[in-house]
């Protein structure tokens, strides 16, 4: 259907061409990696969504997670859209961006603890983004969320687990 995300979420790399694209990007003052290829969107061509560590080029080396999305229209891939989806904190309680796609194991803990029984909808995570200390540790996961409903929808989310408290949250990605 046009202008709805077709999620196919794929770790580590990304299509070919898009791929060229994303290599020949160059925006002044940062630099991107990219963490995982999201999906398309039928639209006025093809948008393409890409979840990215940002580097900023500032003293700091502050990182943010970002999505990405680039238009390909007649083979020809145009950057669109930057957003944050997390970014670092300073100071104490900030949040420490360190994207992994292997969770750590404590980080991994907490998840399926939080989400162990999880009704509604199926949450599988495919990258670490980081943490922050407050009342006890917030871990950042992003997650391909599934609905368990008679047409399934997917969709991508950034979810944030205490370990102490044993709460989730969900921000909608894509």
């Amino acid at each position: 259907m046009t202008g709805e995300w077709n999620i196919d979420v794929v770790v580590g790399s990304l299509p070919e061409k898009l791929a060229t694209a994303f290599g020949e990007i160059n925006l002044v003052g940062a630099e991107y990696e990219p963490i995982a290829y999201l999906g398309t969107q039928v639209v006025n061509g093809i948008n393409h969504g890409v979840l990215a560590e940002q580097t900023l080029l500032t003293l700091d080396g502050q990182k943010n997670v970002v999505l990405m999305i680039f238009n390909e229209k007649n083979d020809q891939f145009t950057l669109v859209n930057i957003e944050r989806v997390l970014e670092s904190g300073e100071g104490e309680g900030g949040v420490v961006v360190d994207v992994q796609t292997d969770i750590p194991e404590e980080a991994a803990d907490a998840f399926e603890q939080a989400l162990g029984g999880f009704v509604g909808e199926a949450v599988e995570p495919f990258a670490y983004l980081g943490d922050q200390v407050v009342r006890g540790i917030d871990y950042f996961f992003a997650a391909e969320t599934t609905s368990s409903t008679e047409e399934p929808d997917k969709g991508v989310a950034l979810v944030v687990v205490n370990s102490t408290e044993n709460t989730v949250s969900f921000a909608e990605i894509l």
